[in-house]
């Protein structure tokens, strides 16, 4: 199985008492909350790694969601 690395800017923004994490891929803009309790600001680097995991899922989801059903 092939590693594949990609850089992505995010910013994390904090909007009441929840931080959310905004991303864009491809001319696309996403944004998703993080987890409840989870501070950018604090958050250990090994964090980041989950961040990214999350936000590929929250873009595959938002993809599947445009497509056209096939009828």
């Amino acid at each position: 199985m092939k590693n594949q690395h990609t850089e992505t800017e995010v910013l994390f923004q904090k909007m009441g008492n929840r931080w959310y994490v905004f991303t864009e891929i491809n001319n696309e803009f996403f944004y998703s909350p993080l987890p409840e309790g989870v501070d950018p600001r604090t958050t250990k680097l090994e964090m980041c790694q989950v961040i990214e995991e999350h936000m590929s899922k929250v873009i595959n989801h938002s993809r599947r969601q445009a497509e056209p059903s096939a009828a």
